[in-house]
């Protein structure tokens, strides 16, 4: 699949951005209210602000990046933020807005999934990467986590939805919006003819939501056996494994 026409296209029938999903969150706001979500596509215009949000939360608070302090590291993170950016020229980015009734263009970001297209043949290596940090995460889940299992050959299809990076404002944590960001996906990837979908899951609680839309565990890899020199390579990690999770898409 070396010819660009062969793959995968978001079907034009299938405007950006469409609504996939409106929900209610789980609990009352500090003003008294319960706030209220509507998920869509990434609006073009937004991606660099979808970069920005996922370089102040993700990179702080995803486990493998907080313990090998991606931040600290400029040459990863812009490394990093130019995945994203790849990924969001895809079209199939997710972004969960607060719904606050109003029409604007400019709506709070309350979370975000930045999910791509991996195609078969296409493969991701660590060499591509300067950075200390990027280059150590990319090895350990782009050449060695993806590498475990065959999702093209046990899913029978020739590209699947995958995602770098599930992320929610610590604002609007425990309100279910990762959870309907994860739902979500599906709508999505129903509607523009995807199979599958696959993602490595780094930490606990985004391993529990792959859980409860359905997604199984194709392999297991253990932060524990991840040693260089004796030494682990993410000290003090705050999970104990992470997880191949895929899910046909039906």
């Amino acid at each position: 699949m070396s010819d660009t026409s062969e793959k995968w296209q978001r079907p034009k029938s299938v405007p950006v951005p469409t609504i996939w999903r409106r929900c209610d969150g789980l609990r009352e706001m500090e003003d008294g209210k319960i706030p209220k979500f509507v998920i869509q596509d990434v609006p073009e215009d937004m991606h660099e602000e979808i970069v920005e949000f996922m370089t102040v939360y993700f990179c702080r608070d995803e486990v493998m990046s907080a313990s090998l302090k991606f931040l600290d590291d400029p040459v990863s993170v812009k490394e990093l933020q130019d995945i994203w950016r790849t990924m969001l020229i895809q079209n199939i980015g997710l972004v969960a807005f607060v719904d606050d009734g109003e029409d604007g263009d400019r709506r709070m970001i309350a979370g975000c999934n930045v999910t791509g297209v991996s195609y078969k043949g296409e493969k991701i290596t660590s060499e591509k990467f300067q950075g200390r940090c990027s280059k150590r995460v990319v090895r350990d889940l782009a050449e060695y986590g993806s590498n475990i299992v065959d999702v093209y050959e046990r899913y029978g299809v020739n590209e699947y939805m995958t995602a770098m990076g599930l992320c929610v404002d610590p604002v609007f944590r425990g309100q279910g919006v990762g959870l309907e960001l994860l739902k979500a996906r599906f709508d999505l990837g129903k509607a523009v003819g995807l199979k599958a979908t696959m993602t490595i899951f780094t930490g606990v609680a985004s391993q529990k939501l792959a859980y409860k839309v359905g997604m199984e565990v194709l392999a297991e890899v253990f932060y524990d056996d991840l040693q260089e020199d004796g030494k682990p390579v993410y000290p003090n990690i705050k999970s104990k494994s992470m997880k191949i999770m895929a899910k046909r898409i039906e």
